[in-house]
């Protein structure tokens, strides 16, 4: 009997999580704790976080719920238990829960067509009558739509948005990029989305249905929704780090109706939460969600890479790691303005933790900690070895080229730039960079593989519904197998125009010099001084840009002094190239050296095709506050 892929891999993670629990043990002594806790405090001051949110159960138990650090620079106010930080993106895991719970009410099903059952909401997929966007694919960011863009981050217009108008908020972004429910690429807005059917079906506001129908069951009575940017009580301040001191954001209301990322919670209730998870819901008094949902909300229901067995990745709100070398965690994590924060789990192991920090760091040394001390009664697990001839993929190998980022006005770099060569040895996967850089993946049965690090499968082979095959990679990173020479004339392209950029940059000094000495004639200084100046320009767009993306959000939201100079240095580069390209085809007469006229020429040449390129992908002249 042949095994269907998906029940292939499920039984692959009981495997690896039976193997590990038949080696554990449930005490935690006080002694590890507070050891877990100096460390802690000591990462936090290296690594400059003024305060940590801490919560960290196992099934049983609240091991620890509290915190470490300031929560306000200003007054000297400690963390605790009772301290409200903002959770970002673990705002969707909520979300997710609530339509969930819709779901379960009958009022909702995974599979029902967004144009069906909402058609005021407007979005574009010309796709629509073969696959058409379903409630899965937003809650599994299956639907191609963009990332959110900078304007729609935070609201500045000093009213609530609500209802239809939240969706109207990030309309610009609506907008399928391929075949809904193909592959994963990570859109805020999509739970925007969400957030207005949880309204609609519900009758209230989908805030108010998640405060009565999920934070009051599980007992999250201080939980709730930053939707106006005030500051409460209780809440910690969130920092960045500058010039030796903590410098802290303003609060902001969410773009959109805040259902992607306006959380606020604490180390008490995010523990309550973990430990009914733990359970099942089975702690929940009444009959809240049944342990089936649960398992729905685990599961990768829409890819393609889902189809073929693959379930690391984004489910229902929730993600699937395979990085810890004896369990893996599921959760989610979130980064706003000045926090960072993470939720991570295991019902099988019994263990959670979550932890926020207000200065929008990496959490990864905190969390390496933790899980340390929650996985210290574990094994490793005993992991198969397969030895299956790979012949039957040989009609796989080839060229792969990156297909998904997360936003095409961005990141179309990344398209050029991230490719590989998929060969098989043995029973290995051999994938060959464009840098040099080999991995090495072992099969873990049928199409799936995962890394020499790894206990579970994270990558997938397969053929999409054309039969063109495609390589699923950790992160959701997809690719698909086609020509070469196409990508690596781009990426040619892409570096010849870096180095124009700098040739064009170094000819001015060098021109100048020249003249000084009557080498050569002031007639054609534009020439030289038009380029030099067009490639200054981009790195003061993308300085500013930057650092306005890192401090200051709701300044994209506006024209101002930060994105009037982003769009004028962005124009700059585009004007002032074609300038100098004009400028060479009237004074060229005026060169003696055909040499030097002929690198002029194709210097120039190159500009302008990377100022097309940017161009093409709306970044010149770009009006940050107008996406």
């Amino acid at each position: 009997m042949k095994i269907s892929p998906r029940i292939y891999c499920l039984l692959m993670l009981l495997c690896f999580t039976v193997n590990s629990l038949a080696q554990t043990t449930t005490s935690y002594t006080r002694n590890g704790l507070d050891s877990l806790l100096h460390a802690l405090s000591e990462t936090i001051q290296r690594e400059r976080m003024p305060g940590l949110m801490i919560s960290i159960v196992t099934k049983d138990s609240i091991i620890y719920a509290g915190g470490i650090g300031i929560s306000d620079v200003s007054s000297g106010k400690k963390v605790d238990s009772t301290t409200l930080f903002h959770l970002a993106s673990i705002t969707k895991t909520f979300t997710a829960l609530g339509i969930q719970k819709l779901v379960s009410e009958g009022k909702l099903r995974l599979d029902d067509r967004i144009a069906a059952i909402a058609p005021e909401i407007p979005f574009q997929n010309r796709w629509e009558e073969s696959h058409p966007v379903r409630v899965i694919h937003l809650l599994e960011h299956t639907t191609g739509f963009d990332d959110v863009y900078l304007n729609q981050m935070v609201n500045t217009t000093g009213r609530l948005i609500q209802g239809i108008d939240a969706v109207h908020f990030v309309e610009s972004s609506l907008r399928s990029r391929w075949a809904p429910g193909e592959k994963f690429s990570y859109s805020n807005n999509g739970y925007v989305v969400l957030g207005y059917l949880i309204e609609k079906m519900s009758g209230m506001p989908w805030q108010s249905y998640i405060a009565e129908k999920v934070f009051r069951p599980l007992g999250m009575d201080a939980s709730a929704y930053d939707l106006d940017g005030k500051r409460q009580p209780g809440y910690a301040t969130g920092y960045y780090y500058d010039g030796g001191q903590y410098i802290p954001f303003p609060f902001y209301p969410p773009g959109g109706n805040g259902a992607s990322s306006a959380l606020v919670s604490n180390a008490g209730d995010m523990a309550r939460f973990l430990r009914h998870l733990l359970n099942s819901w089975k702690t929940v008094p009444g009959n809240w969600l049944d342990e089936t949902d649960l398992r729905d909300m685990e599961t990768v229901h829409s890819t393609l890479a889902a189809r073929h067995g693959l379930q690391t990745g984004y489910s229902l709100g929730l993600d699937l790691f395979p990085n810890n070398p004896k369990i893996t965690f599921r959760g989610h994590n979130g980064k706003g303005e000045g926090f960072g924060s993470w939720i991570f789990y295991n019902r099988e192991a019994g263990i959670a933790y979550a932890i926020s920090n207000n200065s929008g760091r990496n959490l990864w040394p905190v969390s390496v900690l933790i899980e340390k001390f929650l996985t210290a009664p574990f094994g490793k697990p005993d992991l198969p070895v397969i030895n299956e001839d790979l012949s039957r993929f040989k009609s796989y190998e080839g060229y792969y080229r990156y297909t998904n980022p997360r936003s095409d006005m961005w990141n179309f770099h990344e398209k050029f730039l991230n490719g590989f060569h998929l060969t098989f040895s043995g029973n290995k996967l051999i994938l060959a960079k464009a840098n040099g850089q080999t991995d090495t993946l072992i099969h873990a049965g049928n199409s799936l593989f995962r890394a020499s690090g790894d206990i579970i499968p994270a990558y997938v082979l397969g053929k999409d519904d054309a039969g063109v095959p495609f390589f699923q990679g950790r992160g959701g990173a997809f690719f698909t197998r086609g020509a070469k020479w196409p990508v690596t004339l781009q990426k040619i392209m892409l570096y010849a125009c870096l180095v124009a950029l700098v040739i064009s940059i170094l000819a001015l000094p060098v021109y100048t010099l020249l003249a000084t000495f009557r080498k050569a004639s002031w007639k054609i200084a534009g020439v030289f001084l038009a380029p030099a100046l067009a490639v200054a320009a981009l790195p003061v767009a993308y300085k500013l840009l930057s650092t306005t993306d890192d401090i200051d959000k709701a300044a994209f939201t506006t024209i101002n002094p930060a994105t009037l100079t982003i769009f004028l240095c962005t124009a700059a580069f585009g004007v002032l190239t074609v300038l100098g390209a004009w400028l060479l085809f009237k004074q060229r007469h005026e060169m003696r050296s055909k040499w030097i006229k002929g690198a002029l020429a194709v210097n120039t040449a190159l500009l302008c095709y990377l100022a097309g390129l940017l161009m093409i992908h709306g970044l010149i002249g770009i009006r940050i506050w107008a996406l």
